[in-house]
């Protein structure tokens, strides 16, 4: 018996029976070329619906005529793409699992860098991301794409889908028309709010026209969007109530945020409780007139999965993000296997990379999409023989090319200068927002150990030490560090670093200061995530930035929470400001920069604590020495060349399985 006994058991809605209470939440992968199916795109949702769902909605398709040509979504407007929808779903329903797409046009709606023409909307009002205004549907184009939509979910059922998902949240059209604050229209589709569900209402008796019952229709509609004229939750509770027919509706789900500064919402990160929602899918739940609700919205452990059934708050759950850091999630849990589930960060990289636009990534995945990803959910051969390996570095470059070298076979050890393993994350992982990184760094810390390598802590490993070990393969992932290139502090002493001021912080409890001032020329989020902490401390933060904007790197999702909890804990940020410390200024308590657009010279008071996060440099004294040897290390991660953490764990892995 599994120890999720609510996950676990089967489920009926429709025509399905699903085998258990996972399915994997769409997400666009733009896996797919020129509106074909790919190798890839396959392989994701196989090795998904391999690894233990017991359903998967797709990304949407290009269901419209105006959709055409939109080579990152498959082609349902046409006959023509019935062979690849075929192909898809024949992949996944192989292995007991159901698959649905999801229908979705984004209206007026745009979060990606890429420019987009010809928008449509209910109404000729902007977007509030981009503020791009939209044509207005005319009553017959509305018509009409209700009619194509219909279609599209034809074709998918003549190719074994077993059903289609309607997106009606996120800000997307069917949203858009739904809330009052972007539908100002006169004709039937427009008014009150049962005129602007009508839109919804002729949709769905299209579809049910088009396919018959037995076609499984779910509706993922909105729940607060965080617009004062939009939609709250009182308001998603009526809409829940009038679209949620038993009799034409099999599941229903609520998404949170909208096209608009609390678009972040939709997809909570770190910051966040996990299972965000799921009291307020509860709530939500009890207007759905019994029809079962799949609950969303950082999912990460199984175990809060299994709580919302358990407390009733879903009948149901659907996994994203964590379905993307390890397709057996399900099947790993459900076997009692729950601790060998590769973590999840929240990270939002994944995000990132679809809004840049781009194709899916993640950061403790490297493998996504292939078959290699799969491997970790098998047992490895337990063989001892192989080559000596050496890894300097425990960080997670270091521990994950440690791990892949030792389930290969190879007798490995490992060198960490510090009590505790981790790296540069160990200390990111206790800023707010940071605690995912610690699964990260904790998972292939346990695969080595089980693995068998030798563990050396403590010791900052010298030339003589690796030798000792006799290597077939040396492996360098010592780290960075980052050195301050500017004026010492008037006293002499070298200005102290945010992250040495970090782990002071986390050492001791009580206030450190008055007023501190951080010098961020790293540009990174853990910059902001490291004054959120010292907000906490000091009386006022200040952090003074040359760019234009702050962690410009970091996806707009990410930026935007971020932005917000900075502002609640009154930390200022001076952008384009290039710090001057003047010894006059900090004598009299001030910090003097350069503002980069205008060149006046400006001056923050107050100030009696000054850090600097500067860029990353990679260590190199023992890569130097070793090679003065004559041994040629393999240098991975931060200690090649700084970067992310996806490709830390990418190049540990390739490190440790390239070893022959």
């Amino acid at each position: 018996m599994s120890a999720f006994e609510h996950l676990s058991r089967p489920l009926r809605f429709g025509a399905l029976r699903l085998k258990n209470r996972v399915a994997h939440a769409a997400i666009l992968t733009r896996y797919a070329a020129a509106e074909r199916v790919t190798d890839r795109l396959i392989a994701y949702h196989r090795n998904r619906a391999q690894g233990g769902v017991s359903m998967i909605v797709t990304e949407a398709v290009n269901a419209l005529p105006s959709q055409a040509g939109r080579g990152a979504y498959l082609n349902a407007h046409s006959d023509a793409g019935l062979p690849d929808l075929a192909r898809l779903a024949s992949a996944v329903t192989h292995h007991d699992c159901r698959i649905l797409a999801q229908l979705q046009e984004r209206g007026r709606g745009n979060y990606s860098r890429a420019r987009v023409d010809r928008t449509f909307a209910p109404s000729a009002l902007p977007d509030d991301l981009t503020g791009a205004v939209p044509h207005a549907l005319s009553t017959g184009e509305v018509e009409a794409m209700v009619d194509a939509f219909a279609a599209a979910a034809g074709r998918l059922q003549r190719a074994g889908f077993d059903g289609v998902e309607v997106s009606a949240g996120h800000g997307h059209l069917f949203h858009q028309f739904l809330s009052a604050h972007s539908n100002r229209r006169t004709d039937r589709f427009g008014g009150d709010l049962d005129g602007r569900m009508t839109l919804l209402r002729e949709l769905v008796a299209a579809i049910r026209s088009a396919c018959g019952r037995d076609f499984v229709l779910g509706l993922k509609l909105p729940a607060e969007d965080g617009d004062p004229a939009g939609i709250d939750l009182a308001q998603a509770g009526q809409i829940a109530s009038a679209l949620s027919d038993p009799q034409t509706i099999d599941y229903v789900a609520f998404a949170w945020g909208a096209q608009n500064r609390q678009l972040h919402w939709h997809i909570p990160d770190g910051h966040w409780p996990r299972a965000s929602y799921a009291e307020k899918t509860a709530e939500l739940r009890r207007d759905t007139n019994g029809v079962p609700v799949m609950g969303l919205a950082r999912i990460v452990d199984p175990n809060e999965g299994e709580a919302m059934l358990a407390r009733d708050q879903a009948d149901f759950i659907g996994v994203g993000r964590a379905l993307i850091a390890d397709p057996a999630w399900t099947g790993k849990a459900l076997s009692g296997r729950s601790h060998a589930i590769r973590p999840c960060v929240s990270c939002n990289t994944c995000w990132g990379a679809i809004a840049e636009p781009a194709s899916l990534v993640c950061d403790t995945n490297p493998d996504l999409g292939t078959a290699a990803e799969l491997s970790g959910s098998r047992p490895r051969p337990g063989a001892r023989q192989g080559r000596r390996v050496v890894v300097v570095g425990g960080g997670i470059a270091g521990l994950s090319a440690a791990a892949e070298a030792a389930e290969a076979g190879h007798t490995v050890t490992l060198f960490h200068a510090s009590g505790d393993l981790g790296g540069r994350a160990h200390t990111a992982a206790r800023l707010p927002g940071g605690e995912g990184l610690e699964g990260v760094y904790d998972f292939d810390a346990a695969r080595a150990a089980a693995a068998g390598v030798r563990l050396e802590r403590g010791l900052t490993a010298t030339a003589q030490d690796v030798e000792a070990c006799a290597p077939d393969t040396i492996i360098l992932a010592t780290g960075a560090e980052t050195p301050w290139d500017g004026p010492a502090l008037d006293d002499g002493l070298p200005l102290p670093s945010l992250r040495a001021l970090v782990q002071d912080a986390l050492r001791r409890a009580g206030p450190m200061g008055d007023g501190l001032l951080l010098i961020d020329r790293d540009d990174s989020i853990w910059v902001y995530r490291a004054a959120e902490l010292l907000a906490d401390r000091f009386a006022t933060v200040t952090v003074l930035s040359e760019w234009e904007v702050p962690a410009q790197r970091e996806p707009l999702v990410v930026r935007q929470g971020m932005l917000e909890r900075l502002a609640a804990r009154r930390v200022r940020v001076e952008n384009n400001a290039r710090v001057d410390l003047a010894p006059d200024d900090l004598m009299q308590g001030a910090v003097g920069f350069h503002h980069l657009l205008t060149g006046a010279r400006l001056r923050v008071e107050g100030i009696d604590a000054v850090a600097h996060a500067s860029p990353r440099r990679p260590r190199t004294a023992l890569l130097t020495a070793l090679r003065e040897r004559g041994h040629a290390p393999q240098v991975i991660g931060d200690a090649y060349q700084p970067r992310a953490l996806m490709q830390a764990v990418a190049e540990g892995r390739r490190a440790g399985q390239a070893i022959r």
